[in-house]
């Protein structure tokens, strides 16, 4: 009898012993992955030091995937795929996904490109009114390139864009209707406005940071974001 509960005892302490080994490994396959990838809304900061509403959400899809038993290879290019090829910091790794979606795009996709993808206005005063920096936006791809949404991340800030005779309206946080979108055929250029309300309430004297947001069919990059930045003074 004694013997028995001895076995009984031993097979119980090496499922748990073991089942406690599984779980550190899938919390270290996490903080791996995550110290890859850069968040979202904060492209200078890794996703597993990042704590904000796009980092939370990256990271819930990265874990669902991880704990679904997939290879990290797998996972980078659904994060890819999902998010961004830009979410991707590892220089090795991003050449490998992105040559994966261009061989699965074909050589008929969409691409987007803009430039330039940040801007600095220096020093700005409050009294200034608006500012605005308008920046190209080319589709250097082989087929349409459809631009399904813009936005802006601050009630200060506006978006709109420009194609040929067309100017679409200035859109804030709430960005495009679901129903908008502009069609930007291979080689054709448009211009994106990105306007900053100085006197608005919700800037502060001191450095500014404030980013617009295009999402389009690009396979490669889903979304991309351009940043402007200004030292503002009252």
């Amino acid at each position: 009898m004694h013997l028995y509960y001895k076995i009984f005892l031993i097979v119980v302490c090496l499922i748990f012993f073991s089942s406690v080994s599984f779980a550190q490994n899938i919390e270290d396959l996490k903080l791996e992955i995550h110290s890859k990838l850069s968040c979202l809304s904060c492209p200078d900061m890794t996703l597993d030091k990042c704590g904000c509403p796009d980092a939370l959400q990256m990271k819930a899809y990265i874990d669902a995937l991880i704990e679904m038993g997939l290879s990290k290879e797998d996972i980078f290019y659904k994060v890819a795929k999902k998010f961004s090829l830009n979410t991707i910091r590892d220089k090795q790794i991003k050449k490998e996904v992105e040559k994966r979606l261009i061989e699965e795009a074909g050589e008929k996709r969409p691409q987007i490109a803009l430039e330039p993808l940040s801007f600095d206005f220096g020093k700005v005063s409050k009294k200034q009114g608006k500012i605005s920096k308008i920046v190209k936006l080319f589709n250097k791809g082989n087929s349409n390139l459809i631009i399904k949404s813009i936005k802006t991340f601050c009630p200060c800030a506006f978006v709109s864009l420009k194609m040929n005779k067309y100017k679409s309206p200035y859109f804030g946080t709430e960005g495009s209707p679901p129903d908008w979108m502009i069609e930007i055929k291979p080689k054709e250029t448009a211009e994106l406005e990105l306007t900053i309300d100085l006197p608005s309430p919700h800037i502060k004297p001191g450095k500014i940071t404030r980013e617009a947001s295009i999402i389009s069919n690009d396979p490669l990059y889903p979304e991309l974001k351009v940043m402007v930045e200004a030292e503002v003074s009252e």
